[in-house]
């Protein structure tokens, strides 16, 4: 809850134009960066504090415009409406930019187009006000901030109770004060330490005090021990971390050379999922057709008159199928499945 009250902090810095909040809420955020392992942001926000700092003797001018809040961008006069300069490049730069017309839809993205393209953008922005003021027309938003509009409201009171029912669900305020998972009550182990976070990142923060970034250096046993680490008893009573997909590789390699039938290696279970859906962090892979195609390419010419006598293979794409047979309500999966057969069949 600590790091949840930390982030409200940040966005209500960035919406208001809080500059001090700002400064105090980065200053916050590095014991978390360090404990997480999130080095290059950790040593890019230590070192951007202390010129932020020093920012008030070396461009007063600069610091009197972030303490009036212009170190945000605000595309209109309402109070929340403070964005960062990254957001909106993305939303403002970036999507003029790949408009159709322009340096990614068509013009192309030479050194003379770039010129052209920069030194042309503030005439534009002139003849659109004008042909805007000759027909009469303007762009204005309402007062009503859209935060405070009742679809949101209806949705933020929607997500209340359903975190509220999560909570009553699960029971994860229990009488044992050991940590645990909320979702499925799995017990931590007694080495992990996430909980304290905070202590353990200002540790590593300390460290790095009147050193170089050159000379700053980070182990990651100093690091926060997380319930995801699993955690096993190794050489001479050590402790090591886990990895079930490093773990099943390495088995796989090694069977290239004990077994003629890879498959008997996989009659028992060698990680929690499946790896070639999930990487090592739990996340589903993304979908890659690339790979499939250059596979079929690489084997050759793929074009062919005439199919060879008994060959029955075919390669199928699912999306297609599910756009050209429609599923009729009330169809069972029988007949879905036997009308893709006949579909394949005649094709």
């Amino acid at each position: 809850m600590d790091m949840v009250d930390l982030l409200r902090l940040f966005i209500k810095a960035e919406r208001t134009g809080h500059w001090d909040l700002h400064l105090a809420t980065v200053n916050d955020m590095l014991p978390f960066f360090a404990a997480a392992g999130h080095n290059l942001y950790l040593k890019s926000a230590y070192i951007y504090l202390q010129q932020m700092l020093q920012l008030k003797d070396d461009h007063p001018d600069v610091h009197t415009a972030f303490q009036n809040g212009h170190h945000v961008i605000g595309r209109s006069n309402r109070f929340w409406a403070g964005l960062p300069s990254d957001l909106v490049i993305e939303q403002a730069l970036m999507r003029s930019v790949k408009t159709t017309g322009e340096l990614t839809r068509g013009r192309g993205m030479t050194a003379a187009e770039r010129a052209r393209w920069i030194l042309s953008m503030p005439a534009c922005a002139g003849i659109n006000s004008a042909v805007q003021e000759l027909c009469g027309i303007d762009y204005h938003t309402s007062s009503q901030h859209k935060e405070s509009s009742e679809a949101r409201k209806e949705r933020d009171h929607k997500d209340v109770f359903t975190l509220i029912s999560f909570l009553k669900n699960r029971y994860p305020f229990a009488e044992d004060p050991s940590l645990r998972n909320m979702e499925t009550g799995v017990i931590a182990a007694e080495n992990v330490n996430v909980d304290n976070a905070r202590t353990v990142g200002s540790n590593i923060v300390q460290k790095m005090v009147s050193k170089t970034v050159a000379d700053i250096l980070f182990r990651r046993f100093e690091q926060a021990v997380t319930m995801n680490a699993k955690m096993a008893d190794g050489v001479d009573g050590d402790s090591f971390e886990v990895d079930p997909q490093l773990l099943f590789q390495r088995l796989l390699i090694a069977s290239d050379a004990m077994y003629d039938d890879k498959s008997e290696i996989f009659r028992s279970e060698l990680c929690s999922q499946p790896s070639s859906l999930f990487d090592s962090s739990g996340l589903m892979r993304q979908a890659n057709k690339v790979l499939l195609a250059d596979a079929m390419w690489n084997l050759g010419d793929c074009s062919t008159e005439e199919l060879p006598s008994g060959f029955e293979q075919y390669v199928l794409d699912g999306g297609s199928l599910i756009q050209r047979l429609p599923w009729r309500q009330g169809e069972s999966f029988n007949s879905i499945c036997n009308s893709y057969l006949e579909y394949g069949s005649r094709r």
